[in-house]
Formats: structure tokens, sequence, C-alpha cells
């Protein structure tokens, strides 16, 4: 689903990007699946999954009062299920990052898992979200566009019920 949002984005370097689970700001559009929200914080984004009755929040964004730096990769159990985070940043060249965001927007923009959200002022300014169901719970994975500094990051996540 692509979402045109009419906001300027508030995060523009990866560095100022901080992880979290718990509340987020008030997002700026959402994707609804069962057992799972995708949401759009301005450049940011929160994930709400849940299996059976374990929930998790997970949060990328700036946190006022925090250094950013997202960690390379987190692991926790929340409510007895297993929750997994991972990222990355790579740095384009303009072209470069003009192809990425391209190929992001063709390959998620119709997608009824993904959310797609384009901000104003240059078309490679995006977040994105795309999920997929497991047989006991979901993954995720996103990227952040940003034009400004040429960086895109790319996070991963998964919650699902405990093996044990």
């Amino acid at each position: 689903m692509l979402a045109d949002l009419v906001v300027p984005y508030v995060d523009t370097r990866a560095a100022g990007l901080s992880w979290w689970l718990g509340e987020a700001p008030e997002p700026l559009a959402t994707l609804r699946l069962d057992g799972l929200e995708l949401r759009l914080l301005g450049a940011s984004h929160q994930v709400v999954a849940s299996v059976g009755a374990a929930a998790v929040a997970e949060v990328v964004a700036c946190r006022p009062g925090t250094a950013g730096a997202l960690p390379g990769a987190a692991a926790r159990t929340v409510d007895g299920a297993d929750y997994r985070f991972a990222s990355t940043t790579t740095s384009y060249d303009g072209p470069g990052l003009t192809r990425v965001a391209a190929a992001l927007r063709r390959r998620h923009a119709a997608d009824e898992r993904s959310l797609v959200g384009a901000f104003p002022g240059s078309p490679d300014a995006l977040t994105v979200l795309s999920a997929r169901p497991l047989r006991t719970g979901w993954a995720w994975r996103t990227w952040h566009v940003y034009p400004g500094s040429g960086e895109v990051v790319r996070t991963n996540g998964s919650f699902r019920a405990s093996r044990s």
C-alpha cells in the first residue's frame, strides 16, 4: 500500500535513529494485518505484533533526549514469545540511492502486506515496511531511505511463539 504523506520527514540521518520496545508517536499511516500492525511515524516506524496473548511494539525513530544508534542485533523474550531485531546502514551515491528507492517503491507499493510512505520533496524519501506470516508468528523488514545523507537503514524483525 502506498501512502503519499503530506508532512516532511523528521529523521534525516541514520545516526539519529534509536530502537526501543514500547510507545511511539501517533502514526501517519497504518496497515493492519491479522496479528500485526505496520505503522509509519514520519520516516520512522512502529511494528505492533501479537502471537496468542503475547504482544510486542518495536519502534525505530528519533527519541528526544536519547543518543541515536541502532543495535546491529537484539533479542528479547516478551510475554513468553521470542522477539528478534537486526539493523544495517548502507551509504550510496546519488544515482545508487535513486535506484534503491525506485526498486523499493516498485516492489512494495502494490503489495498487500507492505506499507510505503512517500514523503514530499524527493521521490527517494521513503519509509517501507513489509511483513510476512510465519507458522508461529510474524517477520518484517523495513527500509528508511534518507536522500539528504545518502543512507538506507534496513531492519529485520520477528516475533514468534517460543520454541521451548
